[in-house]
């Protein structure tokens, strides 16, 4: 997050290593959503040691997994990022999105990962005003 409390696009860095969770979300549930989010939130905070009150849900990306698959921040043919249907028994509407990074340099990278934000950063949705607040008691502490 900057200063404004918006994100950067170093949020969007998960889809370099071991995917972007997502969610279909006119299929998740509130309750999917919360048990992933809480999820990534304890795993954030234990990892933060005497920062952890600083980890947690500051808002939420909507991402249209057609803008995923049609960036491209190169001159190349193919798509930069591709979404796959990872669902599980108990989270049936959860994807992940991977960004394409066979061979491809440092500044490739960082310029497809800055194009993707560029194209979805104006639909970030403030925890407290994702659906009712659900994730709040997730929001940072400090």
């Amino acid at each position: 997050m900057n200063k404004r409390g918006r994100p950067r696009a170093a949020a969007l860095s998960d889809a370099e290593r071991g995917g972007l969770s997502v969610f279909r979300e006119h299929q998740a549930t509130n309750d999917e959503i919360r048990r992933v989010a809480k999820n990534l939130v304890d795993k954030a905070r234990a990892s933060q040691g005497d920062k952890a009150d600083k980890a947690g849900v500051f808002g939420v990306l909507r991402i249209p997994c057609s803008v995923i698959r049609a960036c491209q921040a190169d001159d190349s043919d193919s798509p930069a990022y591709c979404v796959y249907d990872t669902a599980l028994p108990d989270i049936p509407s959860h994807a992940e999105a991977f960004q394409r990074v066979h061979e491809v340099d440092d500044g490739l990278r960082d310029a497809r990962r800055n194009k993707l934000f560029a194209d979805i950063q104006s639909e970030f949705v403030a925890v407290h005003d994702f659906r009712n607040g659900l994730l709040v008691d997730l929001a940072p502490k400090a």
